[in-house]
């Protein structure tokens, strides 16, 4: 059974973009390419943060639909 859970380096590597990148876009606007990032099940610093498996997936279809659209 796959984790449910993804920390940030996982959810950077799932969406082709650096740590860095994922940690600035949630710190400025909370979006990525105009797209609204999923929330964190608790606000506490980004390595300790977690993100549910399907909310990045879905998050990840729709960067891939703006991206191809662009």
């Amino acid at each position: 059974m796959k984790n449910e859970l993804m920390t940030l380096s996982e959810v950077a590597r799932y969406l082709n973009v650096s740590p860095p990148r994922l940690v600035r876009a949630y710190c400025n606007r909370g979006t990525l390419d105009g797209i609204p990032l999923p929330a964190a099940l608790e606000n506490t610093s980004f390595r300790q943060r977690c993100w549910l498996r399907d909310d990045v997936r879905q998050f990840r279809q729709r960067l891939q639909r703006v991206r191809h659209h662009a």
